[in-house]
């Protein structure tokens, strides 16, 4: 630091501190315009490499310097995507040894002293990347990638990181951190042996914690993954939901007298998180339970543990399930577009009835229907884009829009 004095570092810092709303402005919303009363400002700025020039014109952007420290601040996603090859830092830390280990023997004490200040940090930046790559790795899991909002988006950024942090294990594990003893291998100071050592440690107990991070991420894109395919199937059934008003049910159809009770659905209960103790009808029960609250000095003692024997039975190979009707619908469907016709689930149901007694598989019209429905809502836009089905039956009696279906007729579009 001898071509700069206290003077400049001050400078610099006061341009960071008294444009410190300008600067946050072209951080969180990219850039700033240069025209207008802050024209002047943003001239300064860029004189001191604070802001540069973006593409249209007028605008300016925060420096990638500047940028790259608040990115490492802030805890941004994209600070754990660093390049750290650790097989060329460990060859430049070989070198920098040995350059310190001649300077040594040498009896060079003003070149040893520049190459153990070298070589402290070399060992510090790449303890210190690799760090802050863990640290946001293991803060984008915990935040359940709180930068993006949506479910798609989360998934893309969890599978992202984790073949990020898959191939940088891939490459530490390449490397056996027990041959930099090697660089200890004559009468070294304390100094150095210090260092590398401490630098074997770190290394040695960065990976379980790597592993571990990437166990957490294949949980998380586990858990994600369910939720987007959960996500998804309600989205297909609100939308046909939508198109098909006749499903909606009538919110006053408790009050219709020609329903049977049956049928009838009740009014909202009044359910309150509270006791309104202004009610004179609590009273003797609130005075009740204060007073066998107040009675309860005695902790409770636990029960003995009952111990009894386990069996343990031989591993039993499971063969593979699956539904055979879900498969049956599937090839209901298959007939609709193969042969472009409207295919009933009902008349499907009946024809296929005497094979699928003789397989021993049987289902009801009414719980075939319904699977038919489900399984509907289950498929893809583009899939429903193609398909489309027209439920049969009738009107209820006393009830406006609400149908009892028999039949589900399934069509190409």
């Amino acid at each position: 630091m001898a071509g700069y004095d206290t003077k400049d570092v001050a400078e610099l810092l006061r341009q960071l501190g008294a444009h410190d709303q300008l600067l946050a402005e072209a951080y969180v919303f990219g850039s700033v315009q240069g025209d207008g009363d802050e024209a002047r400002k943003i001239a300064a700025l860029h004189k001191k490499s604070l802001l540069r020039p973006d593409d249209e014109p007028g605008d300016y952007r925060v420096s990638a310097e500047l940028k790259r420290m608040l990115n490492r601040l802030m805890r941004k996603q994209s600070s754990y995507r660093q390049l750290t090859d650790m097989g060329k830092v460990i060859d430049v830390l070989a070198d920098t040894v040995n350059d310190y280990r001649l300077s040594v023997i040498s009896d060079q004490q003003d070149d040893a002293e520049y190459y153990l200040d070298q070589l402290d940090d070399l060992l510090y930046e790449a303890k210190d990347n690799l760090n802050v790559s863990l640290d946001n790795m293991h803060y984008a899991i915990s935040s359940q990638f709180g930068f993006v909002t949506t479910i798609s988006a989360k998934v893309r950024e969890n599978e992202r990181a984790l073949t990020y942090a898959q191939k940088l294990l891939t490459e530490l594990q390449q490397i056996d951190p027990e041959t930099c003893y090697e660089w200890m291998d004559w009468a070294c100071p304390v100094e150095l042996a210090r260092k590398i050592s401490g630098f074997i440690y770190w290394f040695n107990q960065t990976l379980p914690r790597l592993r571990f991070i990437i166990d957490s991420m294949r949980l998380s894109l586990f858990k994600l993954r369910r939720d987007e395919k959960q996500a998804s199937l309600l989205r297909n059934m609100a939308r046909y939901l939508q198109k098909h008003p006749e499903f909606e049910i009538n919110e006053n159809v408790f009050e219709d007298k020609s329903l049977p009770e049956t049928l009838r659905f009740a009014p909202a209960m009044p359910i309150k998180s509270y006791i309104n103790v202004k009610e004179t009808a609590h009273e003797h029960a609130l005075v009740g339970i204060v007073q066998s609250l107040r009675k309860l000095n005695n902790a409770t003692k636990p029960n003995a543990r009952e111990t009894s024997s386990v069996e343990v039975i031989e591993n039993v190979a499971m063969g593979f399930s699956y539904d055979y009707f879900e498969e049956q619908t599937e090839r209901l469907f298959e007939k609709a577009i193969t042969t472009g016709e409207a295919v009933s689930a009902v008349a499907y149901w009946q024809q296929s009835l005497v094979d699928w007694h003789q397989l021993q598989q049987h289902i009801e019209p009414i719980a075939r229907v319904e699977l038919v429905f489900s399984s509907y809502c289950k498929l893809t836009n583009a899939q429903q884009a193609l398909i489309d089905i027209k439920p049969k039956g009738k009107q209820l009696e006393g009830i406006s829009h609400n149908w009892s279906y028999s039949d589900i007729v399934v069509k190409v579009n």
